[in-house]
């Protein structure tokens, strides 16, 4: 009801002159979305500029709603050594794309092998998955191997090496709290998913079950890293959150190349555009925001997997 009420003694104004005010103070936020705006419309015409702003009218809507429900924002985490610190954040950026052009380009053998064989027969032989179909158990199959791949390369060295600096879980982002902030975020998701037609035609076992496993694909590790790692200690050394904000996230969008290349077939020079697009970058602009907002990582986690399994943050 207090968030309700809200509504009421004029603090969605407030917030939204308060918006309005660190626009002004952030030129570099403000250049990323006239700039990413710009980009969709070179790559997609009016109907990509058309979608980009409705996807900047529901960022707006999702920082807003972030706003009002973390009104005891917590304080920045105390770093130890944050140059140092974002320097062998670099080396992991540099490892996780070199790891990211690895399995695309071993993709093949990866994902055709006896392992991928023995998890297809056990889901084929489980009373949860034996009445899918061939389509669907290889794709399941699929989302596993590529689930525990990204637990092996990617969380579990970032999670050692936060160890190996000596930070504790809290310290890293695994803080609790803001459930009802990620209920209504996870709730409004759906219900643009729905809107979108996520929901034809699907198993609710299958949906359930794909979202756990995009827990670990994307969500676990790009949110303790991105999240959790980079974006603290850009802020810290930049002196602005905005502009940590900006700069994980063309960090984000940019490790993705390797996959648009090589998996979806996107010119170099396409990809290197996408970097600035409005499409990876709002992603990461309102998941930066809600860490910001939260100090924890598991929100986002929760949020971000859910995304084009449960519902949709952006058209």
């Amino acid at each position: 009801m207090n968030n309700i009420s809200s509504l009421l003694d004029g603090k969605v104004l407030n917030i939204m002159l308060h918006f309005y005010r660190r626009l002004k103070e952030t030129p570099l936020l403000l250049g990323c979305i006239i700039v990413g705006l710009a980009v969709t419309f070179g790559l997609q015409g009016f109907q990509g500029l058309f979608i980009g702003l409705i996807n900047l009218f529901l960022l707006l809507i999702w920082a807003l709603i972030i706003r009002i429900m973390t009104e005891d924002s917590p304080e920045q985490v105390k770093l130890k050594n944050p140059k140092l610190e974002l320097s062998i954040g670099v080396i992991l950026v540099i490892y996780n794309i070199i790891m990211a052009i690895f399995v695309h380009l071993n993709g093949e053998y990866i994902f055709n092998n006896k392992l991928h064989i023995s998890i297809y027969r056990f889901l084929q032989n489980s009373f949860l998955f034996n009445d899918l179909g061939y389509m669907e158990l290889i794709k399941l199959c699929v989302s596993i191997i590529n689930a525990g791949l990204n637990t092996i390369i990617i969380t579990l060295p970032f999670l050692l090496v936060f160890k190996l600096m000596g930070y504790k879980y809290k310290e890293i982002g695994f803080r609790g709290g803001y459930w009802e902030l990620t209920i209504v975020l996870l709730g409004l998701s759906l219900l643009l998913g729905i809107y979108e037609g996520l929901y034809k035609e699907i198993d609710y076992k299958l949906l359930v079950f794909s979202y756990i496993i995009r827990i670990f694909i994307n969500g676990l590790p790009e949110e303790l890293f991105y999240r959790g790692f980079l974006l603290p200690r850009l802020e810290v050394i930049l002196k602005n959150s905005l502009n940590a904000l900006v700069i994980s996230s063309i960090i984000f969008s940019a490790v993705h190349v390797p996959s648009w290349v090589i998996k979806y077939n996107h010119s170099l020079w396409h990809a290197f555009l996408d970097i600035f697009s409005f499409g990876y970058q709002s992603h990461s602009l309102i998941l930066g925001y809600l860490y910001l907002r939260t100090r924890s990582v598991i929100p986002g986690i929760l949020w971000h997997a859910s995304v084009g399994i449960l519902g949709k943050i952006f058209l």
